[in-house]
């Protein structure tokens, strides 16, 4: 069975970017995946302290806390969906620790140590619509430190907020097809 690694940024229970996530993952489930959900605030996250053990040694990160269970599953998915709200154009702290600890999935060599193909899904929740263009530079970013480690980039969803669902049923249909046409 193919599994879905879903990283869920928001601490609120309804937030548009969760909306759209669960969208993708009714979408999975009927494609036949197995869905894995973690939820960054409820995990007790490190910061990297950058000791380069696990370039050097081709190891996950030595440090022990709630990213253990996510490299492992991470190492073995098809998919990874990662979901997160800006804040004043800025992701969160939680998730900016989050993408940080990626540096273990890197080789000294700055080869990826995950299995190639792994199939990216983005979604993004921007703030104010005056700082779009910086929402916008820190979506690509944040996506590009996925991409670097090879894996594909399968799709990419900004929503406004609760009202942009509401006026936009097709935000909801795109995260649908999305999770129903994973490879």
């Amino acid at each position: 069975m193919k599994k879905l690694v879903a990283v869920l940024g928001s601490s609120r229970a309804q937030s548009a970017s969760k909306k759209v996530a669960m969208e993708i993952i009714r979408g999975a489930k009927e494609n036949g995946y197995e869905v894995v959900i973690y939820e960054t605030f409820q995990m007790e996250l490190k910061g990297c302290i950058g000791c380069g053990s696990c370039r050097r040694n081709g190891t996950d990160c030595i440090i022990h806390d709630g990213m253990e269970d996510y490299y492992n599953e991470l190492h073995h998915c098809d998919a990874l969906l990662i979901t997160s709200p800006n804040y004043y154009s800025q992701v969160s702290g939680q998730m900016i620790t989050f993408m940080n600890r990626h540096y273990c999935m890197t080789n000294q060599d700055r080869s990826s140590r995950l299995q190639p193909g792994i199939q990216l899904i983005g979604v993004f929740a921007q703030g104010a619509p005056e700082n779009y263009e910086k929402y916008q530079a820190n979506y690509d970013w944040y996506l590009s430190l996925f991409t670097a480690k090879g894996m594909e980039l399968a799709g990419k969803i900004v929503v406004g907020g609760d009202s942009d669902l509401k006026e936009n049923g097709a935000i909801m249909k795109k995260a649908y097809s999305i999770g129903k046409n994973l490879k």
